[in-house]
């Protein structure tokens, strides 16, 4: 194994499917939002990565109750059709799935592997922004459970995102790595909990997929299409303001990530994080995942935050974290 480092970036920024529906809208609520991602999308640019490695998650699409593992490294991917995402065949590099897979089960991480990962808007959309074509630039999805019970702790995550970090340390490699979704906000009317389900139809569906029962994964993901868009229209409108929007948590854990001291987040309890941000709070695995690697990668990366608002339209406390670059593209020194 090699132990020289490799170069480093790192962003973390949401996934929300509302980007997408807001995208060409002038909303002067978004305009900061987008100035920093756009930032975010150039810093990429110059750092011009050899490898994008990805934590995401998936919305009861690709991955559903029938087995739902915790941790899943995509051998190959293609993204599909859903809402907020873009579809097409990620550039998944085969060698390096495999070589990641087992150095983590080599050091006793229990991880699923997959050659046929349907990914969601949970990966395509920020690798829509960071790259334009989804096959542009070689790319590792990493697939976190989010959002079912029961999840992996925030310390497990923290640990995975350190033993990946470790892995692409020794590959010489200029690697991205992007964490993706949060801050807080809530999913379960739109993806419920299998206790929670409306009915045996959804409860069917959140099972097997749309392979049995009478909601097909088309009716599902026009269902949530059409769900997402008057949430979109209502927000914007004016007539609605999403009350699950905890600014005091997002911001302490912002400032939290901010630190670098990860190792806070092993005493945040699944709970704790549901009473504070919802459901889809879930997804700061996402970003302590990510994090943990970027710094485990290169121990003397910094992080800062540059965005959050509660303010947005897109139902989620908005935030971006990033590492920043000099204008060559190389770690500051």
């Amino acid at each position: 194994m090699n132990n020289n480092k490799s170069s480093v970036y790192l962003a973390c920024v949401p996934h929300v499917p509302l980007t997408k529906i807001q995208e060409e809208w002038p909303v002067e609520a978004n305009e900061v939002f987008w100035q920093s991602y756009k930032a975010r999308v150039e810093e990429l640019k110059a750092f011009d990565p050899e490898l994008v490695v990805i934590f995401g998650g998936n919305h009861l699409d690709g991955i559903h109750l029938k087995l739902m593992p915790q941790f899943v490294v995509a051998h190959a991917a293609v993204a599909i059709d859903d809402c907020g995402g873009w579809p097409g065949q990620l550039n998944v590099p085969l060698d390096i799935a495999t070589a990641l897979t087992a150095e983590l089960v080599g050091n006793d991480f229990d991880m699923a592997s997959s050659h046929a990962m349907d990914v969601d808007h949970g990966f395509s959309n920020p690798l829509h922004y960071f790259l334009g074509d989804l096959a542009a630039k070689p790319v590792l999805p990493i697939h976190i459970n989010t959002i079912s019970d029961p999840r992996p702790t925030l310390r497990r995550c923290r640990q995975l995102g350190e033993a990946v970090g470790r892995f692409a340390r020794s590959l010489n490699k200029r690697v991205a790595f992007l964490g993706t979704g949060g801050l807080s906000h809530q999913t379960d009317f739109v993806f419920p909990q299998y206790h929670n389900a409306p009915n045996e139809d959804v409860r069917d569906y959140l099972v097997y997929g749309g392979e049995k029962g009478p909601i097909s994964r088309e009716s599902w993901r026009n269902g949530v299409v059409v769900g997402m868009d008057k949430l979109s229209h209502d927000i914007v409108d004016g007539g609605f303001r999403a009350p699950w929007i905890n600014e005091s948590w997002d911001r302490k854990f912002l400032d939290v990530l901010s630190s670098g001291e990860f190792e806070s987040f092993d005493s945040w309890t699944d709970q704790d994080v549901l009473d504070a941000a919802g459901y889809g709070g879930s997804e700061i695995r996402l970003w302590i995942a990510a994090a943990a690697a970027a710094k485990a990668c290169d121990e003397t990366l910094e992080l800062h935050q540059d965005f959050y608002s509660a303010e947005t339209t897109f139902a989620v406390g908005a935030g971006v974290v990033h590492s920043k670059l000099t204008s060559t593209g190389q770690r500051p020194v």
